[in-house]
């Protein structure tokens, strides 16, 4: 009944480490595709939010959730999956939230909320828009909301929920913890790529800024944030410069051609243009703007009324448009914008003329581009600003303390935590203390437990560009951790963290995965025991059975041998008249023949005893497999198998013989052990050392070779050792490094099962907490060592 409750456990604990497989299978799947959604959309996260939901929504068992990102105090909808239309509909309008409600809790800083019934809240019964909204129109009840942080700043929120009561799992909390982290990786991924992008374009832009020339770029240098007087000079001048009756300057946003400068239309050609097509047209072959757009190339139409493929009629009829040239603004080979020129008449134009106007847009793209590049940088630049107010912000609601020393090693900035872990007065910080100042501070409250100070002064001081971490422990108790990184330009920064919290926790990790440890490695010795208590009993049945068969027989022999020597004494004296009365030589005869039957029958009943005891040693081995334990004189236990081997190869082999030698420790003390589980293994050692030996002698070994088996016992104080040596033919160094396992045999195919040494190895290794080895050289010798404990370990299976 114990082995089945202890199977029945393993069998419960199997199938809880199943579910919790099949379940971290899931959760890693679902982890690994969203990863590769974020890997195919580095710049778009709308997949990769889509995913996440669909993933944490299956994986959570709920219906509906949503991410909103945080725009300036105002959550805005990013992703839906299996929120009403109606609730859907009311996300989409940015709002602040309320200070009690989820949202607000995170913006305070708790980075997950879990909400167990929502229509059972305070904001709800206070009548909070959004918790309103958020039970009525969407439904929800239960749920979990979990902030996306980026260095402690809330970048937006993702929200899963429930229409019923039912409390989310800590598995799926952690999940949905794992999904908003990589939700924050894929945000900074997209906006990094974004700005490289942007870099990486800014810097290639910027090499065109060398071609400028003398004229536009005075009007490029007084224009610096307006491009719109740049254009319109840059048209009036092509005109001027190149005789023509128009001039205008197309940009190009990639789908449409929009105008953005002109001059010299007629007016009713103006109104045209900005009445009929909003000042804006695809670009196509039919127009002198659209063609240089699609050719990416400098267009000359000597005379637009004869072009077939000019198709704008009103620019012949209100423009008056002769002749025509267009030349491309392109950067980086790709059309920004088109510079076209047009005269009434039919005039083309001179390559001098083209090549100027070539130069003017050049100066048009290069001041298109610093326009662009001023207005990004001074947005950048108040985004700067921005950032570092915000940076100072958060700089004192970090949650560690901070302080800053510049390049002399004086105090320069610090943080409120800074002040409240270490307790230090405003007056002290006030000065401005140098590092040393501050260390001799904290050293005369006792911060420090060395006496050398100086020493560790010096150590901190001498490489101030050294990054370092420590842990101490303060005056109060707490623990404290202290990292030191280098600032560019000289100086460092000391983060400070009270961690006595992490490590009473670390702690506790440590001693329960000891505890579990220790659990495991018993469960294995419990398991080890287990099966080899199944290859004994499975061996003992057929020990006990070969014995039985033998006991029958062997029975009839020994009694019909005692019976006959009992009929044997009844006829001799039966007869002895009769024998009295024959002459000496005939009676002579009688009795040599009586007395050898009577030695006859007394070497039946010797040998029949011997091989009785034989069968009780037999029957004793398969009842002992138990493992059950007593103190035994080892010395005569080796002693008893050693005998029984020997006969035991004798009985199969008449002609065997071998020399035994033993060097038993005669100070051996008793030790408690299982004898039929140890007897076993003398038997197999004895069985393959005689077996080597004979095939030894059988390959021709030479007449000079002695087959030699020798048994040495050693009490070695800590351990008792036993080695069993033989002169056989040995065994060869690739079946050595695996004689234990089972079915390895060193005899050919048929002679041995290759169970014997990896029975062996069970006992005495799982049984008996002991440890057996071997050593040999091919056609020298084998050596097996068995070194058990006073006591061996283990118990009785």
């Amino acid at each position: 009944m114990r082995t089945f409750a202890d199977q029945a456990v393993i069998a419960i604990e199997n199938t809880r480490l199943i579910t919790e497989t099949r379940e971290a299978l899931e959760q890693q799947t679902a982890t690994a595709e969203v990863l590769q959604v974020i890997n195919s959309s580095p710049g778009d996260l709308t997949p990769v939010f889509d995913a996440m939901l669909e993933k944490a929504l299956r994986l959570c068992e709920a219906p509906c959730g949503h991410f909103r990102m945080l725009d300036r105090e105002l959550l805005r909808l990013v992703a839906a999956r299996g929120v009403p239309e109606a609730y859907a509909e009311f996300l989409r309008t940015p709002v602040r939230p309320h200070p009690d409600n989820p949202l607000g809790r995170m913006l305070r800083g708790e980075r997950v909320v879990v909400v167990l019934d929502a229509a059972d809240d305070e904001p709800y019964r206070a009548g909070d828009p959004l918790r309103r909204a958020y039970v009525e129109l969407g439904g929800a009840r239960s749920a979990v909301n979990v902030a996306l942080l980026k260095d402690d700043q809330l970048l937006g929120t993702l929200t899963v929920y429930r229409k019923e009561v039912r409390p989310f799992s800590d598995k799926q909390i952690a999940l949905l913890q794992n999904f908003a982290a990589q939700a924050v990786i894929a945000m900074e991924n997209a906006r990094l790529l974004g700005e490289l992008r942007e870099r990486t374009g800014d810097l290639q832009k910027s090499l065109e800024y060398q071609t400028a020339t003398g004229d536009v770029l005075k009007v490029i240098s007084r224009s610096t944030f307006d491009l719109q007087p740049v254009l319109d000079t840059l048209v009036e001048a092509a005109a001027q410069v190149c005789a023509a009756d128009m001039a205008m300057i197309f940009r190009h946003d990639g789908e449409m051609l929009r105008l953005a400068a002109n001059f010299g239309f007629p007016p009713k050609f103006e109104a045209f243009i900005r009445n009929n097509l909003e000042g804006s047209a695809v670009p196509g072959r039919g127009s002198i703007t659209g063609r240089t757009a699609i050719e990416r190339r400098i267009v000359h139409i000597p005379d637009v009324v004869s072009d077939p493929e000019f198709d704008v009629p009103e620019a012949i009829t209100l423009g008056k448009m002769g002749t025509a040239l267009g030349v491309p603004l392109l950067r980086e080979g790709e059309p920004i914008g088109v510079i076209a020129l047009s005269r009434q008449r039919v005039e083309p134009f001179t390559d001098q003329q083209i090549e100027l106007i070539r130069t003017f847009a050049d100066q048009a793209v290069i001041a298109i581009e610093n326009a662009r590049l001023l207005n990004e940088l001074r947005d950048r630049t108040e985004e700067l600003t921005r950032r570092q107010d915000e940076l100072r912000v958060t700089f004192d609601n970090m949650g560690d303390g901070v302080a800053m020393f510049d390049r002399e090693l004086r105090l320069t900035a610090w943080n409120l935590n800074f002040q409240q872990i270490l307790d230090l007065p405003d007056a002290v910080l006030a000065g401005r203390p140098s590092y040393a100042q501050y260390f001799g501070y904290l050293a005369d409250r006792g911060e420090y437990g060395s006496a050398d100070l100086e020493v560790e002064l010096s150590r901190a001081v001498e490489d101030a560009d050294r990054e370092m971490r420590l842990e101490r422990t303060r005056p109060d108790g707490r623990v404290i951790e202290v990292r030191r990184n280098a600032v560019p330009g000289g100086g460092f920064v000391l983060i400070y963290s009270d961690i006595t919290e992490r490590k009473h926790a670390e702690e506790q990790i440590r001693t329960a995965r000891d505890a579990a440890e220790r659990a495991l490695c018993e469960l294995q010795t419990a398991q080890a025991s287990l099966v080899h208590a199944q290859k004994m009993a499975a061996l003992g049945q057929l020990t006990a059975g070969i014995a039985h068969e033998i006991k029958n027989p062997l029975n009839f022999v020994n009694n019909f041998a005692e019976l006959s020597g009992e009929l044997l004494l009844e006829l001799k004296e039966t007869t002895a008249p009769a024998v009295a009365a024959l002459g000496e030589d005939e009676r002579a005869a009688v009795d040599e023949v009586v007395g050898m039957l009577r030695g006859n029958l007394d070497k039946i009943a010797e040998h029949g005893k011997r091989a009785d005891g034989i069968v009780k040693s037999m029957l004793e081995h398969s009842r002992g497999v138990s493992g059950e334990r007593r103190v035994v004189d080892l010395n005569a236990l080796i002693d008893e198998a050693l005998n029984l081997a020997y006969h035991g190869a004798r009985a199969q082999d008449a002609s065997f013989n071998i020399t035994l030698e033993r060097d038993f420790d005669p100070g051996f003390v008793p030790i408690e052990l299982a004898p039929q589980e140890m007897t076993r293994v003398f038997l197999n050692l004895f069985g393959n050392g005689f077996y080597a030996t004979a095939k030894r002698q059988r390959d021709g070994a030479g007449p000079e070779f002695r087959p030699t088996l020798k048994v040495v016992t050693r009490d070695l104080g800590d351990a008792v050792e036993v080695r069993v040596r033989d002169n056989g033919t040995g065994i060869a160094p690739e079946i050595r490094d695996k004689l234990f396992q089972p079915f390895v045999t060193t005899k050919p195919t048929g002679e041995g099962t290759g169970l014997g040494l990896s029975i062996a190895y069970d006992i005495v290794t799982q049984q008996h907490g002991g440890v057996i080895e071997v050593d040999s050289q091919v056609g020298e010798f084998t050596e097996f060592t068995i070194r058990l404990p006073p006591r061996a370990a283990g118990g009785a299976v």
